[in-house]
């Protein structure tokens, strides 16, 4: 089977992730995959597959690109209009927009651009049942699937070296920093830790537009001996700063699925995060960690003390849900569903 997974713009993100995982599991499945964008900012790893700038200028050009391959599977708004052009199978992978902030322009371009082409969709994939449901308010589609991300468990497991533990307890956050995943909270709540925990840490990886405003926000509580403010991390070392911690936090008010709590709790970490759809979701099905009320510092204090305590409850929890969600079961149900469009033309 050739598989393109398609995308506008190809960046450090949850979907490019996900992009990546599934086509290095389909190319093992001996699969043939390219990853195609119209703009890289940044560039896949390795994996077996070709990567290639799809070719917009020329519209002959653009279908006898696409013709080339028996399923296009796109992961980004921009690029769904590619089933305006192509002739094989379409799937449409959604993984959401804010619909505040910055996020709320590519929400808006999002649905613009499903509205437009799904009619040629042979199949939808919402990546939790909290996306599907999303997408029910807007649309009427009788091909969606659930299909949730997923972890490589051979990377993200028990009894890796704590390399990066810095206190007792130590918590973890890591994704991107903008706006909406609200790590100023976590700051906040780390605050009144160290008043019963005088060894408490907090490490934060990752980079973006809240960067330098989170820095101020430590120095000016004198919280330098207690958060680490990492930035962006190797791939290869990102498991490692997970085995150190004790406890997985997340503030974020925006996710349909939220992938750093599945590694977190590969690795065996009971995981805390705020009361949004998506995360109760995962948290009701994995019984892995606690939901906490946003904004409550209190509430997020004594949710993290009480994991902490409790770690060994929620840590067998967490290894059998992650074990459940390996990616190689994820790349399985994928290619249920491309045998499925192709032979049927529907999802």
């Amino acid at each position: 089977m050739r598989v393109l997974m398609s995308a506008g713009l190809y960046d450090i993100s949850g979907f490019s992730t996900v992009m990546e995982k599934l086509a290095g599991k389909l190319v093992e499945r001996d699969h043939e995959v390219t990853i195609g964008a119209l703009f890289f900012r940044s560039f896949p790893l390795k994996g077996g597959y070709e990567v290639v700038t799809i070719p917009v200028g020329n519209i002959l050009k653009l279908r006898r690109f696409l013709g080339d391959f028996d399923v296009v599977h796109n992961h980004h708004p921009i690029t769904n209009y590619l089933a305006l052009v192509s002739r094989n199978p379409f799937a449409y992978h959604y993984h959401g927009a804010p619909n505040f902030g910055k996020g709320s322009v590519l929400r808006y371009n999002m649905l613009l651009s499903i509205k437009l082409t799904s009619h040629l969709y042979d199949a939808v994939i919402a990546v939790s049942k909290t996306a599907a449901s999303e997408l029910r308010r807007y649309f009427n589609f009788n091909n969606l699937n659930v299909i949730s991300n997923g972890v490589d468990i051979d990377r993200f497991k028990i009894g890796l070296e704590e390399k990066y533990r810095k206190g007792t307890p130590q918590l973890l956050f890591v994704g991107n920093l903008y706006k909406h995943k609200m790590v100023k909270e976590l700051i906040f709540a780390m605050k009144e830790l160290v008043k019963s925990f005088s060894k408490a840490y907090l490490q934060i990886v990752g980079e973006g537009e809240m960067f330098n405003e989170l820095k101020g926000l430590i120095v000016r509580h004198k919280l330098d001996d207690h958060i680490g403010l990492v930035g962006r991390v190797d791939d290869c070392d990102l498991p490692f700063y997970y085995a150190s911690c004790d406890v997985y936090v997340t503030a974020s008010r925006w996710e349909l699925f939220g992938l750093p709590l599945l590694e977190a709790m590969a690795c065996g970490k009971p995981v805390i995060a705020s009361a949004i759809p998506a995360h109760m979701e995962l948290l009701d099905e994995s019984q892995a960690g606690l939901i906490y009320a946003e904004g409550d510092i209190g509430n997020l204090n004594s949710k993290i003390v009480e994991c902490f305590e409790k770690a060994e409850r929620f840590k067998k929890n967490a290894i059998r849900f992650a074990n459940k969600h390996d990616w190689s079961q994820v790349a399985d149900k994928l290619i249920r569903l491309y045998d499925r469009i192709i032979s049927n033309g529907t999802g």
